[in-house]
């Protein structure tokens, strides 16, 4: 059987000696390919909430691992709230703008990110003074003085977390982001003016007033100055294109 087999093999080769062999050609085959979030995608829009307040996101992908996003929060709030018989107008401002660099660094939709924001955040208050109050060492009667002061933070804060955007839901994508912004050490200021048209018995100095309102500044300043940093957490939905 060797003998046999390989007699034929000889003459096959005989046969197609001297001869052009054609081969069909072969159509090419595609081969799969991992799917990243940048395969199809360079761009995406995101509608967030969170503690930054209300936010408009805006990313463009260099790379399957690499891409910049950009964004802008605001939020305002006020409040008329009476303490100790004192009402007060507090007015709450959330305003930032950042830009951030985004890593994925299995090319997937988790991400670190990193990057500085332009901080406005702030707290203003006013005080209407309708009974007697104290500051300091001085007890100042009802009507004698107003009252104003301001809690804000450093300009330029910068910022690090990590983030996830969900696979396609209805053309849509879900967005998440935890994180912290440093703000530094807050910046309290207070003001206190004698009123013009105060009429009591009592004489009090600007001077005086001054160095009362300097007092409580201090006091404020010493209970919130370890807080120098911001959580940054925030929800939303996103659009790909």
């Amino acid at each position: 059987m060797k003998k046999i087999a390989l007699s034929l093999a000889l003459c096959s080769a005989a046969l197609f000696a001297g001869k052009n062999v054609v081969v069909a050609d072969v159509p090419p085959v595609d081969v799969p390919t991992q799917k990243t979030i940048a395969n199809d995608v360079s761009n995406g829009v995101a509608l967030k909430l969170g503690t930054l307040g209300v936010g408009v996101d805006y990313e463009h992908f260099f790379t399957d691992k690499f891409a910049l996003r950009g964004n802008i929060n605001y939020f305002k709030y006020t409040k008329d709230k009476t303490i100790k018989d004192v009402p007060f107008h507090g007015k709450l401002t959330l305003f930032t703008a950042g830009v951030l660099a985004d890593y994925h660094p299995w090319a997937s939709s988790f991400r670190v990110s990193g990057g500085v924001y332009y901080n406005g955040n702030k707290f203003s208050v006013t005080g209407k003074q309708t009974r007697d109050i104290k500051l300091g060492n001085t007890n100042y009667d009802a009507g004698s003085i107003t009252l104003s002061g301001k809690i804000d933070f450093k300009k330029v804060a910068p910022y690090l977390g990590i983030g996830w955007s969900s696979t396609e839901v209805n053309g849509w994508h879900f967005t998440a982001d935890i994180g912290v912004m440093y703000h530094g050490k807050p910046k309290v200021k207070l003001n206190g003016k004698l009123k013009s048209n105060y009429s009591g018995n009592n004489v009090y100095t600007q001077a005086q007033l001054d160095a009362d309102v300097k007092a409580k500044e201090n006091e404020i300043y010493n209970k919130i100055k370890k807080y120098k940093f911001y959580p940054v957490i925030s929800i939303g939905i996103e659009k790909k294109f």
